[in-house]
């Protein structure tokens, strides 16, 4: 009697080990075919930065978001993920439209070379809208953006 359990109980614990093998197998399969877009980095306030063709990349906006957290997702991205300067220049291509990546509503393209990206650098004093094609900010002043996204409240002191 002893003996039949000890079987039993054996060939479940294999049966139990193939599936789970199996199970890892599948789920490796799954992130293997997982596309491109989902490996976006995730700046620090939460919106979503892919890559956009050559010298370019993509910030992915969501509801609720304002032009600067564009900009913050930016610096953050250039600084933490291509591991750049702070002092490296980022260019606006254009302003909010539909995803050429994801087909989001709303993103916002961004390069380091504006020549590549076929835009004329922003040189004028003033700007109204930051998000005009070839305006330009330096990484550390996008990511000082980024200070409405982490101290909400800190105007309102």
């Amino acid at each position: 009697m002893t003996d039949l359990l000890a079987k039993k109980t054996s060939a479940s614990a294999a049966n139990g080990l193939q599936r789970g093998v199996v199970a890892v197998m599948l789920s490796g399969l799954v992130l293997a075919a997982v596309p491109a877009a989902a490996q976006a980095f995730t700046a620090v306030n939460r919106l979503q930065v892919v890559p956009a063709g050559t010298s370019q990349f993509e910030v992915i906006g969501r509801a609720g978001a304002f032009k600067p957290d564009y900009w913050c997702a930016a610096g953050d991205y250039v600084r933490k993920s291509l591991g750049l300067s702070w002092q490296t220049k980022i260019y606006a291509v254009d302003g909010i439209s539909r995803s050429v990546t994801t087909g989001a509503r709303s993103a916002v393209r961004f390069t380091l070379d504006p020549e590549a990206a076929g835009i004329t650098p922003y040189d004028a004093n003033w700007v109204g809208d930051i998000l005009t094609p070839g305006y330009s900010m330096r990484a550390n002043a996008a990511f000082g953006e980024c200070e409405d996204s982490l101290f909400p409240f800190r105007r309102f002191n």
